[in-house]
């Protein structure tokens, strides 16, 4: 007897094109490794003011930027800007610090698409990112 079964998987998340914005080195490097080790393209800024001028030349498809630089420098406007400029909508995810910082309607006020927390785990930032830019496909098994 064989009964069909449906499962959706995640694929990778390579071709996309990332803009990860985060002071701290080891987190940075953390959240870029676990981008390209999916097949990410992946740049990196240190500081808010480096990742506006790389949104000149660069059009990513996906912003990791820290909660600080959402409220405090306001670049989820500038993102916009810049993707409204390039025709297309760049998805913007929030760094939060901890899970207790996170509240309900977090994304609405930080102007982002989704609110990922430290500390990042491989599988659900990937997951984050396959399901907002809506990469899945579903496979049939028969079992």
């Amino acid at each position: 007897m064989y009964v069909e079964k449906q499962v959706t998987q995640k694929t990778s998340i390579r071709g996309l094109s990332v803009l990860v914005i985060e002071s701290k080195r080891d987190e940075r490097d953390l959240l870029s490794y676990i981008l390209e080790s999916h097949g990410a393209a992946v740049i990196s800024s240190a500081s808010v003011n480096n990742a506006i001028g790389e949104l000149v030349y660069y059009r990513p498809d996906v912003v990791f930027a820290t909660v600080k630089a959402l409220e405090y420098y306001s670049i989820a406007e500038k993102i916009n800007v810049s993707a409204s400029k390039a025709g297309k909508e760049i998805l913007i995810i929030g760094v939060v610090e901890s899970k207790r910082n996170i509240y309900p309607l977090m994304t609405q006020d930080l102007n982002c698409h989704a609110c990922i927390c430290k500390p990042l785990d491989m599988t659900e930032v990937v997951d984050l990112v396959t399901t907002l830019v809506g990469r899945y496909e579903h496979d049939y098994y028969f079992m």
